[in-house]
């Protein structure tokens, strides 16, 4: 995680140049060696996100958020499906135990409902095919394996 960013202000010294700057947001001043480049807006990461989130208000940035929330949380599935995928060999394979459930998962539907392993494996199938935009091969692969076992079981 990045640290915040706080200005610091230099002191008014015999022979250095200062320039004088004022955050736009909560008008906190400080000094800063006159040099080439852009002035900086505003006093810290704090100030520069508040006045991002003044600028585009409430709704957009809860929209945003819940957006980042999401691809936060897909990218972790994405992550678990991948290591169960990768744990799978002929020595250890895919637990039948595991194989309803996961199509479950893998098409979004709750376990509690009962659907047949053909309709949880197209529903899944849509989502995560490898031609689909947000689609994955690993995970598609995992899912066929699943299929597999759901269908034996049957």
């Amino acid at each position: 995680m990045a640290r915040a960013r706080h200005v610091r202000s230099v002191p008014a010294q015999q022979g250095v140049a200062v320039q004088r700057v004022e955050c736009e947001r909560c008008g906190l001043s400080w000094n800063r060696p006159r040099r080439p480049g852009r002035v900086p807006r505003y006093c810290s990461d704090a100030c520069k996100q508040a006045a991002w989130r003044d600028r585009v208000g409430p709704e957009e940035y809860n929209r945003r958020r819940r957006a980042a929330a999401e691809l936060a949380r897909r990218r972790d599935l994405v992550w678990r499906y991948h290591a169960e995928f990768d744990a799978i060999t002929a020595v250890s394979p895919l637990p039948a135990s595991r194989a309803l459930p996961l199509l479950h998962e893998l098409a979004g539907i709750p376990v509690w409902n009962p659907v047949p392993p053909a309709k949880l494996y197209k529903a899944a199938a849509l989502k995560w095919h490898p031609d689909t935009r947000e689609g994955d091969h690993k995970i598609f692969q995992l899912l066929q394996q699943a299929y597999r076992l759901a269908k034996l079981m049957a």
